[in-house]
C-alpha cells in the first residue's frame, strides 16, 4: 500500500472518530430556550421564528406584545393546550421579588443593591433595557454584546433568574456546554419551580462533553426531565427530553418510545419528537415506521430552529444528505446561525466537498469565535487534506477557547496532526505538535512514546 493511500485511510479514520464524537444532538439553534423577555417584532423571517426569550415583567403597556414560545424544541404550530401551559411557565419568572437601590447618604456615589425590596421605576427600567439589549444582540448573533448586556442586568438584579438564564442561552447557542450548564444550574437555584430551566439543564447534560462522566450526566439529565414533568405534567418538550435522556443512557425500549409518543400526543406538530421517535424506531429495527416518522419530522419543520434540531438528529444516524437539505433552508433564512453552519460544514465534509465545507466552517467560527467545536472540525478538515500547517494553526485558535473538559479532545486533534506529519516525514514539526498534545493530556502514555520516536527520527 502506498504512502498516500495510507495517509488517506488514516484521516478517514480520524474523521470517523470526529463524527462519532460530535454526532449527537448538539442543539443550540437559537431556538432552544427562550431569552429573558420578548424581543421586539421585526419583519424578517429570522425574527418571526420562535426564539427562546425569558419572561418580561408584565405592565399594561406590554400586554399587547406577542410573547415568543417558551420551549426547548421550537415549533410554529403549537397546540393551544401546550401554549397555555407554557404561558403559565413564563409566569413563574414573575414571582421573583425585585431589587431596590439603597443610596448611602454619607457616600452618595456608592449604590447598594438590596434584593427582595421594592425598586424604583428607573432601576427597573435599566434592568429591562439591559435584558432587551441582550435579547436583541443574541438575535443578531452578536454574542459578546449579548453577554455584556446580560451580565449588566445580572449585576443590577443578582437574584432575578432572567439574566442568568439568558447567559445560559447564549452559551448553549455556541455549544459551550459547560458554561451553559453552570448558568442553567444557577437559574434553577433562583427559580426552582421552573420546568423550563430543568429542561434546559437536562438538554445540556445529554451533550457529549469529553472528559466527563457521561453516565452520571445522562442519569442526572433524566432526573431533571422528570422534575420538569412533575412541575408541568403536560409539557411536550419535557416528555421529549425525557426520551432523549433515557436514550442517552442506552434505554431504547418501551418507556423511551412512550415518552416520545406522549410528546407527540400533547403536541401533534412537534417535529423534533417525530425525529427522535424515528431514530429510536430505527435503532429497534422498525425501518418502515422510522421512515414515516422522519417524513413527518421533515414536513413539520417549518421554522429555522426546528429545521436545525431535526437535522441534528438525522446526522446522529449518518443521514447527512437529508440533513443538508434542511440546513440549507435554515441558513437561507438565518445566514449567521452558528449551529446550522457547523452542521452543514460537517455534512459537506462527509461527502468530501472540502472547499464549501471550509467556507461554511470559517463563517461559523467568525460568528461564534468562542465555540470550540467549529475550530476542532475545521482543523480536522484541513488535516484530511494534508494541509497540516492550517490544521495546526486552527487548533491553536481552538486552544484559546478550550475548556478543561475539552482539553483531552483537543489533545487528540493535535495527536492526529502529529501522526500525519510523521507519515509525510516532517518529524521536526511532529515533535512540536506532539508536545502540544502532551501539554493538554499528559496522562496519555502513548503520546510520550510517539514523541520519543519523532525525536529519534
Amino acid at each position: 500500500m502506498s504512502k498516500s493511500i495510507s495517509i488517506c485511510l488514516f484521516f478517514c479514520l480520524v474523521f470517523a472518530l470526529s463524527v462519532v464524537s460530535f454526532g449527537q444532538d448538539l442543539g443550540s439553534s437559537n431556538g432552544l430556550f427562550r431569552s429573558p423577555n420578548p424581543t421586539s417584532t421585526k419583519t424578517t423571517e429570522k425574527k418571526s421564528t420562535p426564539k427562546p426569550t425569558a419572561a418580561k415583567k408584565e405592565t399594561p403597556k406590554k400586554e399587547t406584545v406577542k410573547s415568543t414560545t417558551a420551549r426547548s424544541a421550537p415549533r410554529s404550530n403549537s397546540s393551544a393546550k401546550t401554549s397555555r401551559a407554557k404561558t403559565e411557565v413564563a409566569k413563574t419568572f414573575e414571582k421573583i421579588e425585585p431589587a431596590k437601590i439603597a443610596v448611602n447618604k454619607q457616600q452618595p456615589n456608592n449604590i447598594v443593591i438590596n434584593v427582595g425590596q421594592p425598586t424604583t421605576g428607573n432601576f427597573d427600567e435599566l434592568y429591562e433595557k439591559a435584558i432587551d439589549e441582550g435579547n436583541n444582540a443574541r438575535d443578531d448573533r452578536n454574542y459578546s454584546s449579548a453577554e455584556s448586556a446580560y451580565r449588566r442586568a445580572q449585576s443590577l438584579k443578582p437574584k432575578d433568574s432572567r439574566a442568568v438564564y439568558g447567559l445560559g442561552n447564549i452559551y448553549s447557542d455556541q455549544q459551550r456546554w459547560e458554561e451553559a450548564e453552570k448558568y442553567y444550574r444557577q437559574a434553577i437555584l433562583l427559580e426552582p419551580n421552573s420546568p423550563e430551566a430543568h429542561i434546559a439543564l437536562s438538554f445540556v447534560l445529554t451533550q457529549p462533553v469529553v472528559g466527563t462522566d457521561l453516565s452520571n450526566r445522562f442519569t442526572e439529565a433524566e432526573k431533571m426531565a422528570r422534575k420538569a414533568l412533575f412541575l408541568d405534567p403536560n409539557n411536550a418538550v419535557g416528555y421529549d427530553q425525557l426520551g432523549v435522556a433515557l436514550e442517552s443512557r442506552g434505554l431504547i425500549e418501551k418507556e423511551t418510545q412512550e415518552s416520545y409518543r406522549k410528546a407527540i400526543q400533547i403536541d401533534p406538530n412537534f417535529a423534533l419528537a417525530y425525529a427522535h421517535l424515528g431514530r429510536l424506531l430505527r435503532r429497534n429495527g422498525l425501518v418502515n415506521e422510522s421512515s414515516a416518522a422522519y417524513k413527518d419530522a421533515i414536513r413539520l419543520s417549518t421554522d429555522v430552529p426546528t429545521m436545525i434540531l431535526v437535522a441534528e438528529v438525522m446526522q446522529t444516524q449518518q443521514r447527512f444528505v437529508e440533513s443538508e437539505q434542511l440546513l440549507r433552508r435554515a441558513i437561507s433564512a438565518d445566514p449567521k446561525n452558528p449551529t446550522a453552519l457547523f452542521l452543514l460544514g460537517r455534512a459537506l465534509t462527509t461527502r468530501n466537498s472540502f472547499a464549501e465545507a471550509e467556507q461554511v466552517l470559517r463563517t461559523s467560527v467568525a460568528v461564534s469565535p468562542n465555540s470550540f467545536v467549529s475550530y476542532a472540525l475545521l482543523g480536522s478538515l484541513y488535516a484530511r487534506q494534508n494541509n497540516f500547517t492550517e490544521a495546526e494553526k486552527t487548533l491553536m485558535e481552538a486552544l484559546k477557547v478550550v475548556s478543561l473538559n475539552e482539553r483531552k479532545r483537543l489533545s487528540q486533534e493535535f495527536e492526529f496532526v502529529g501522526d500525519g506529519l510523521m507519515k509525510v516525514g516532517k518529524t521536526k514539526d511532529a515533535v512540536r505538535v506532539y508536545r502540544q498534545a502532551i501539554a493538554l493530556d499528559g496522562d496519555k502514555s502513548l503520546l510520550t512514546t510517539k514523541l520519543n520516536k519523532a525525536q529519534k527520527s
